[in-house]
């Protein structure tokens, strides 16, 4: 995906006078590509193509966007997605606003395509928009009290045996940690959940709300549908299920923490000796205090190239990144010590 490189240098340079009073054709990108994300890790890619179908015919760069995600449902290289993503971008010369627009959809469609988590997702529009030009709140705030009274006669006519799951559910909830709530909001059962969170109690919504991204939470709000009581109980299953997954899994232990105990003037030499790509293999997913201690000894023209490598490798396979990690530390031992 390295092609969008191009395309991200021209459009990042004035993002927030891009903008200005643009916000709409903004929010509608990201809620547009949020919806995909949600439905590919639901449903699968495939789920796409009926929303492909739906776009409104007159909405700006239709044609565009549709021909990226059936791209994607028809399992198209991811470099040769990118790669024709770039020279249309070029073939039209894009400025301005639709530039960006043009931009944020393309990298959204392809993290949907690495099956990279909605939680990304939303970190890539957060880094690339100003957070005030994307606050929803108030062009989301208009419709929600319509939303919330049907949920409120839902919630009236629950069962005694579903208000007992939506309460273990608060229950779960309010017990995570926040080092718990970074990673079950990385998961796809996370998403599964939503459907319950406008049932829920205030207190614990408004534990969610602080949790997740501002878009994120009146999305969750706004789309409040009839639920049933299995649904209720399979969400509180997985839920219970993904706390005593992660809290009986063994803490990770990095095999570069040792490097912690070396020197500056040792990590610089190392790092000389190493290959962008082997470091940023070896860093993908690491410790921040181990990235961090790499980042700090590296002249910053390779700092930049090995977050680049980083942002645009994807999923990778766990025993790569240990593999890449032995090789790091066999280094170390031949040329420090």
């Amino acid at each position: 995906m390295s092609e969008l490189k191009e395309i991200r240098e021209r459009v990042l340079v004035d993002v927030r006078n891009i903008v200005g009073e643009n916000t709409d054709r903004i929010r509608e990108a990201y809620e547009l590509v949020m919806r995909l994300s949600y439905q590919a890790r639901s449903e699968g890619l495939l789920a796409m193509e009926y929303e492909a179908g739906m776009l409104p015919k007159d909405m700006p760069l239709c044609r565009e966007i549709g021909s990226m995600i059936r791209a994607v449902v028809e399992g198209t290289n991811p470099e040769s997605v990118a790669e024709w993503m770039t020279l249309r971008f070029l073939s039209e010369n894009y400025q301005g606003l639709d530039a960006l627009i043009y931009f944020l959809y393309a990298r959204g469609i392809l993290m949907i395509q690495a099956d990279e988590s909605t939680y990304r997702i939303e970190e890539f529009f957060q880094a690339v928009i100003p957070q005030d030009l994307l606050s929803f709140d108030r062009y989301q705030r208009a419709g929600i009290d319509q939303k919330m009274k049907m949920a409120e006669e839902v919630k009236a006519a629950l069962s005694e045996r579903e208000e007992a799951y939506l309460h273990s559910i608060s229950e779960d909830l309010s017990s995570l940690t926040e080092a718990e709530w970074k990673d079950i909001l990385r998961t796809k059962t996370f998403y599964a959940i939503d459907k319950v969170v406008p049932y829920l109690d205030k207190k614990t919504q408004a534990l969610v709300k602080s949790h997740v991204n501002e878009s994120r939470y009146y999305a969750i709000m706004q789309s409040i549908t009839a639920i049933e009581e299995q649904e209720i109980c399979q969400c509180n299953e997985k839920l219970k299920l993904l706390l005593n997954n992660m809290r009986t899994k063994p803490e990770y232990k990095s095999l570069l923490s040792e490097l912690l105990q070396r020197s500056d003037e040792e990590m610089q030499t190392l790092v000389a000796e190493l290959d962008v790509r082997t470091i940023a293999l070896a860093l993908k997913g690491e410790t921040k205090e181990v990235s961090e201690r790499f980042f700090r000894n590296m002249p910053l023209r390779i700092r930049y190239k090995v977050q680049d490598e980083i942002e645009y490798m994807g999923p990778v396979r766990k025993c790569d990144v240990q593999e890449a990690q032995r090789k790091i530390l066999m280094t170390a031992k031949e040329k420090l010590d």
